[in-house]
């Protein structure tokens, strides 16, 4: 695992978010075989991030952060995804529904005690696992909307 300044400016995403501190960054090699283990097999990414944050009232939030090749495969990483977790008996999300952000697709679900959002934002698949009071704010955030 690596640590970075939150103001690396090759980040896709900025170290706080909505009241939150970025606690901890993983990227390189390590965040491909994190990626590739939430996916359950290896994918066709170019690089990726997983961002651990932490607010003073203990709310957490997790970002999944991977690039693509190219959009058409990022939209594809994101239908494959969901497909194998709505099809998987092991799986612990549940409520899947699919949402318009400001014209942007967003998969929502439950699971794992906390509210979930998968979206794209070009060649980037953004998988963010928050308290269901900030994930509105920093999906917006992230995109740039709120």
């Amino acid at each position: 695992m690596s640590a970075c300044h939150p103001s690396e400016p090759s980040l896709p995403f900025d170290g706080r978010l909505r009241g939150l501190e970025l606690v901890q960054l993983i990227s390189g090699e390590s965040a491909l075989e994190a990626i590739n283990q939430l996916h359950g097999m290896p994918i066709d990414i170019v690089r990726g991030f997983v961002a651990y944050y932490q607010g003073n009232d203990g709310d957490k939030a997790t970002l999944w952060v991977s690039e693509a090749s190219s959009e058409e495969l990022a939209e594809k990483q994101i239908e494959v995804m969901i497909h194998k977790m709505k099809q998987s008996r092991r799986s612990p999300f549940r409520d899947y529904h699919v949402l318009d952000v400001k014209g942007v697709r967003v998969v929502a679900f439950d699971g794992l005690g906390q509210v979930h959002r998968v979206f794209r934002e070009k060649r980037w698949v953004y998988w963010i696992s928050a308290d269901a009071g900030r994930i509105d704010g920093i999906v917006a955030h992230i995109r740039g909307t709120g």
